[in-house]
């Protein structure tokens, strides 16, 4: 079943000279793209590509000046249809701080459905549900101005899990984390995929798609290639022009290849690369 589908969608930004005088900037520009239910996808692609205005398409914080945005059946151009959109996708952003709204863990969790109107007993169980699902329960009582980015970050997508989404968009979530932050996030959106959520990773690292589904390449706000992480990271021409690069362990993979290794096509990551080294000395 789909859940998301993009016709020919596109969307313009207004800009302004020094005279106020307007033009229009593309964001994106005829994007057909459909996303099943309970999938994991990747959107890659550098700064300006057009990914991260994708994702504000996805849950109606932005029209598409041209085309369809369908969410759960809904057109988001439909101002009727906005509240219920938004309680099926859910965003997860790019700096934690930003997305605190509270002194306390567990009233920051509860600030959704609260803005929903949920009765309070459900809240309650809705708030710690969450906080369970990312690991955090045992931060309710704290202030998230005292946690670490990951710890943050955990947070926001346990206020975004509060909702009960359907869908849940992570928009550059791991940007500004460090390693182990980083890794935190992942884990969670992995686990949330296999508990049968649908997720959206947005990402410029290029490891982080290890595990998806499907991977959606912007560039210059069109779609330059969907395909799985194996076929993207085997595509040199691709990746070399739309200035990515593959994760070093599919670099590394291709330089033991042209020394006679006999590995797969499929080591997008270390342990997969460290199996497939093994299995030669030990042949």
């Amino acid at each position: 079943m789909d859940i998301i589908t993009l016709e020919n969608v596109s969307y313009y930004y207004k800009t302004y000279d020094d005279d106020g005088i307007a033009a229009q900037a593309s964001g994106v520009e005829g994007i057909n793209l459909t996303i099943r239910e309970g999938a994991f996808v990747a959107l890659v692609g550098h700064n300006g590509s057009g990914k991260s205005t994708l994702a504000k398409l996805f849950n109606g914080l932005l029209v598409p000046n041209s085309g369809t945005v369908t969410v759960c059946g809904l057109d988001t151009a439909e101002k009727k249809n906005i509240f219920e959109i938004r309680k099926n996708v859910g965003m997860v952003f790019q700096n934690p701080d930003n997305q605190m709204v509270a002194s306390i863990v567990e009233e920051d969790v509860a600030f959704g459905p609260e803005n929903l109107g949920v009765p309070q007993p459900e809240i309650v169980e809705r708030v710690y549900s969450a906080l369970e699902q990312v690991g955090m329960t045992e931060y309710a009582k704290r202030s998230p101005h005292k946690l670490s980015g990951g710890q943050k970050q955990r947070i926001a997508i346990a206020g975004a899990l509060a909702i009960r989404p359907k869908v849940i968009v992570f928009d550059e979530s791991t940007a500004m984390l460090d390693p182990q932050g980083r890794r935190e996030v992942l884990s969670v959106a992995r686990e949330l995929n296999k508990q049968g959520m649908t997720v959206i990773l947005i990402t410029h690292f290029m490891e982080e798609v290890y595990g998806c589904d499907e991977v959606v390449v912007m560039s210059g706000g069109h779609i330059a290639k969907i395909g799985k992480p194996s076929e993207i990271f085997a595509d040199e021409r691709l990746l070399e022009a739309v200035g990515l690069d593959a994760p070093r362990s599919v670099a590394l993979a291709a330089k033991l290849k042209s020394i006679g290794f006999d590995v797969t096509d499929n080591c997008i990551d270390a342990r997969t690369l460290g199996v497939e080294v093994c299995r030669n000395l030990t042949k």
